[in-house]
């Protein structure tokens, strides 16, 4: 067997820059979250639920004696629970939205060290929202990351490619020598999802032919605009174990699309900022393993209640990992459907037949040049004065901005980081676009009933 130097180098990550770095440095739990995980997906089906039960009730009772606001809920519904009857006692538990959330953030955490940090939610929804993170859900959110990889046949160490991107790496033109270090030492090189002209993608190809990456990490909208571009032009690129796709609805037809051209299989991966990596396909199965040990997941209809077997509903998602910023039965926006089945690959994790409602509009500049929704969707992050937004693009010229604000009297902070948004926009489109600003009361449903916050009118 050839030893490569890419070999040299995934042995050295995985054998002692990552250990190094986890155990000792960050001083986070990675490696012994991941080997629970291994351990968990080949314990049977009962024994997860047994698990899950366990630290359920666990999170519950630290919540209620905890945090605030929900010492407060507990008090007023006069709610009792135990282990023996978590699962059928939460439900008595009201559902937890991002409206909830900002409305009473300061009641909804508890510092137990210095391990918490702060994130956001992607705002897809149009409804971004603050919280709170710890040592502790990041080490098993990490885990999380390490094993679904695994699942598509990367071994830690091993080179990943992402397509992916940062507004601030657009603004700031990357990160120089220090972008170029960390990628050396994380095996990780990230395409920027938000430039995606023919020419641009024409260069990630030969960075995916030299890398040689074991797995592909994609927005499933980026990751289908290369595979067009590449069918396109009759381009060459690299085969690696799995490609694997996030952010988006993975429709039968792209999926067979991107497998066509890499010449290898495709991992759906679902998650959200607020409460981590949730499902994701194994390699017998188009359906998703959810980890019972990370999550507690419930499908409810319009009524909050539950739905029968193979009907889809609103995700409602417990965290069983964050207790800093308890999440419980937090409504994540997405809307799904549980498996009725047994994946044959033995693993004890239940499944969930399909993800429905994840869609990213794709924009276009007057070069041709693809921009991935999320560019816009992060533009507003920790912009705490808006309520909701909607970025439409009119035409290759003119895009309208809807926002509607907490309060009128912010209508002055709105305008003067208008000044921020027109030049990334700018910067982005590769041209000087007409940009209009609405300040309406509401943005109206469309008639799927849920909010089009990202829309594109441009033809592709």
């Amino acid at each position: 067997m050839i030893i490569t130097d890419i070999d040299i180098k995934s042995k050295l990550r995985r054998n002692l820059l990552f250990p190094i770095y986890w155990r000792y440095i960050r001083k986070f739990k990675v490696f012994e979250c991941h080997d629970m995980l291994k351990k968990y997906q080949w314990s049977t089906l009962k024994e997860n639920r047994n698990l899950q039960r366990k630290k359920l009730f666990k999170l519950i009772e630290y919540a209620c004696q905890n945090i605030p606001y929900y010492n407060r809920v507990m008090n007023e519904y006069n709610l009792n629970f135990s282990e023996d009857s978590i699962f059928e006692d939460l439900k008595k538990f009201p559902l937890q939205s991002k409206e909830i959330i900002r409305n009473n953030f300061d009641e909804l955490y508890k510092f137990r060290d210095k391990s918490y940090y702060l994130n956001t939610s992607g705002g897809s929804t149009g409804e971004p929202v603050v919280f709170y993170q710890d040592s502790n859900y990041f080490a098993w959110n990490k885990a999380t990351k390490l094993l679904f990889d695994e699942w598509a046949g990367r071994k830690i160490g091993e080179p990943i490619v992402k397509l992916w991107g940062s507004v601030q790496d657009v603004l700031r033109g990357g990160q120089g020598f220090k972008k170029y270090l960390r990628q050396q030492i994380s095996g990780v090189i990230t395409l920027s999802s938000y430039n995606m002209s023919e020419k641009e993608i024409f260069k990630y190809v030969q960075i995916i032919n030299d890398t040689k990456p074991s797995l592909i990490l994609a927005y499933t909208s980026s990751i289908d605009e290369l595979v067009r571009c590449i069918q396109k032009n009759h381009l060459s690129i690299y085969s690696p174990k799995a490609i694997m796709t996030s952010a988006g609805v993975l429709y039968p037809e792209v999926r067979a699309r991107i497998e066509r051209v890499f010449q290898a299989p495709v991992f759906n991966r679902y998650g959200s900022r607020e409460v981590g990596d949730i499902a994701c396909n194994c390699v017998n199965n188009q359906e998703l393993h959810m980890i019972p040990a990370i999550h507690y997941i419930e499908i409810l209809d319009e009524q909050g209640k539950e739905v029968k077997q193979g009907e889809a509903g609103e995700i409602v998602i417990t965290l069983l990992t964050n207790y800093t910023m308890p999440l419980i039965r937090f409504k994540i926006g997405d809307r799904g459907i549980f498996s009725e089945e047994e994946c044959i690959c033995g693993r004890g994790f239940p499944l969930l037949k399909e993800i429905k409602g994840r869609i990213r509009s794709m924009f276009r500049n007057k070069q041709g040049k693809v921009i991935d929704s999320g560019f816009f969707i992060r533009l507003f992050f920790f912009r705490d004065y808006i309520q909701q937004y909607q970025v439409i693009q009119e035409s290759l010229e003119r895009i309208t901005i809807n926002i509607v604000l907490k309060n009128n009297s912010q209508k002055k902070e709105a305008l003067k980081d208008c000044i921020e948004i027109n030049r990334a926009i700018n910067q982005i489109m590769e041209s000087e676009i007409k940009i209009k600003y609405n300040y309406p009361e509401f943005i109206p449903l469309n008639p799927s009933g849920k909010y089009a916050y990202i829309i594109s009118k441009v033809n592709s």
